[in-house]
């Protein structure tokens, strides 16, 4: 079989990783010297440089080059999350195990390339040109967001200084400072000309259209506002209104894509035929039970009987052996026709749905806060988007909306029973209304496992199989793994600094401390 580890041996050699535009990466190293002084900054950086660094910093702040988007996200979070399970047995992180020789790799993305050269570019525009300010602005809160939600502290204040020791910052702290950013960020685009075009079509996501960036701004403060609502509920009332008042996406017309192409594609495509991965048995039983008619485009039928099969996260190996008999996964379901590798250079790259909004708002409707809606038809309009995101037809959708059927029994090698007992028909029980908003939430996320195993730790549900084995001594089973600890590298080489940020963390570093927002 051809591994989904045949990728990460030339990822580990840093030839697969990108040379986007003018720039190359040189960061190749173990070096923590080398991470902190910016190696992959422009060495001349004019303001004829600045667009095409802006497009470096959003392909790589979203982890979009094909070895580090498997290191970052598909082998971790796209497992942790449950939109897959591994058939590869030296997949370790499926049994919580985190590879910390894979996960180097999201931080040395962040910190030696992502983060630097954006930095670089709001600092050249801090004065010069609003617009592009408060769009770069915008994509910091975005990309430091996932990160502090991986790992709890993280250096962010004195990020891409060049210092060599850079401190932690509390994950509060962290965002009640992003929090402050989207507010310069909102208020420039607010008296932007939609003419202003910043970056123009070296924005890979909105080709500078100002509007379009108001709403990603004001959608991403009701994401964060939502994150922390059960540790600062009043603080995630005021920003969630604020953003809802402001506007938010409400249109598929409004998602953000990124565009990719032959020099920089979408990681994921790449990835489909390697062999490592098939839809998970929590997907299987959601999809099946709710007859839910975006299976055929999350998932491709087996080979073997044409039907959708998933799998159990976490199966030993003599239970791969039993599941996956010969090993090539063709008894089981890879992801849909639309991330084969021939669309690797046009299929974009997910940033944010506008469903999400919809469900976000479904929520904070649920919390007694001003969402401009109720949460039943905040719910049902968010479905409703991300089935016409995928081009279903409305009456596949208002029958999906009425429909009372349960998840199903996968009738999987491990004879699991249904994975939940609740239906897509909105509830009467308020406590149900939230695992539907959640569950349906899950759903219309796919491909995006790292907004997903966020919300997952926070609000609990969806209800998901446990991992069959855990190999993790500190995450049983039963429970599901809260953060990333910090990497190898920092404790070597920044060792003060990490010491001084454990008392930042609600435990000791380990997978199964909780991050600050994390308390339900």
């Amino acid at each position: 079989m051809n591994t989904i580890l045949s990728f990460h041996h030339i990822s580990k050699s840093c030839t697969a990783i990108i040379i986007f535009g003018l720039i190359t990466l040189t960061a190749c190293t173990k070096k923590f010297d080398e991470i902190n002084t910016d190696p992959t900054t422009f060495s001349s950086f004019t303001p004829a440089t600045i667009p095409n660094a802006f497009a470096k910093a959003e392909y790589q702040g979203i982890y979009g080059d094909p070895g580090i988007y498997q290191l970052a996200r598909n082998l971790f979070v796209d497992l942790w999350s449950q939109y897959y399970a591994t058939i590869d047995p030296g997949v370790s992180p499926d049994k919580y195990v985190q590879r910390k020789d894979w996960e180097f790799y999201q931080w040395l993305s962040m910190y030696s390339s992502a983060y630097p050269t954006l930095k670089q570019v709001i600092d050249a525009t801090e004065n010069t040109d609003i617009p592009a300010n408060a769009v770069a602005k915008v994509w910091k809160v975005y990309i430091f967001h996932s990160n502090t939600d991986f790992y709890g502290p993280v250096p962010y204040f004195q990020a891409g200084s060049g210092q060599f020791s850079i401190s932690y910052d509390a994950q509060k702290d962290i965002y009640y400072d992003m929090f402050k950013v989207l507010d310069t960020a909102v208020t420039a685009l607010k008296t932007t000309d939609a003419s202003a075009k910043p970056f123009g079509d070296n924005d890979l996501i909105y080709h500078g259209d100002v509007t379009k960036w108001l709403k990603l701004a004001n959608t991403l403060r009701l994401r964060l506002a939502l994150r922390i609502s059960f540790v600062e509920p009043d603080k995630a009332k005021e920003e969630a209104e604020k953003a809802v008042a402001d506007g938010v996406m409400t249109s598929n017309d409004d998602n953000a894509m990124m565009d990719v192409a032959t020099a920089s594609p979408n990681g994921l495509n790449l990835m489909s035929p390697w062999g490592g991965f098939r839809m998970s048995a929590s997907m299987e039983s959601y999809l099946k039970g709710f007859s839910d008619p975006r299976m055929p485009v999350y998932f491709s039928p087996a080979p073997d009987d044409n039907e959708y099969h998933g799998i159990r996260n976490g199966l030993s190996v003599a239970q791969l052996a039993g599941a996956n008999p010969g090993g090539a996964g063709n008894n089981l379901s890879n992801i849909g026709p639309g991330w084969n590798p021939d669309l690797a250079a046009s299929n974009k790259l997910t940033v944010m749905y506008s469903s999400e909004a919809y469900f976000l708002r479904a929520e904070g409707a649920l919390n007694g806060w001003n969402m401009g809606g109720t949460a039943k038809e905040l719910y049902e309009k968010g479905i409703t988007n991300s089935m016409q995101q995928w081009d279903i037809d409305n009456a596949a959708i208002q029958t999906y909306l009425q429909s009372t059927s349960l998840p199903a029994k996968p009738g999987d090698y491990m004879n699991s029973p249904a994975v939940s007992n609740i239906p897509v028909k909105f509830s009467d029980d308020p406590e149900k209304q939230r695992q539907q908003i959640a569950t349906q939430k899950w759903l219309a996320l796919f491909p995006d496992g790292i907004e997903a195993w966020a919300e997952v730790r926070r609000t609990g549900y969806p209800q998901l199989y446990p991992v069959v084995n855990s190999d993790n001594p500190d995450v049983p089973a039963s429970e599901i793994i809260k953060r990333f600890t910090f990497i190898d590298l920092e404790y070597e080489s920044n060792k003060q600094a990490v010491q001084n940020a454990l008392p930042l963390l609600n435990g000791p570093d380990k997978n199964n401390t909780p991050v600050w927002w994390d308390v339900k």
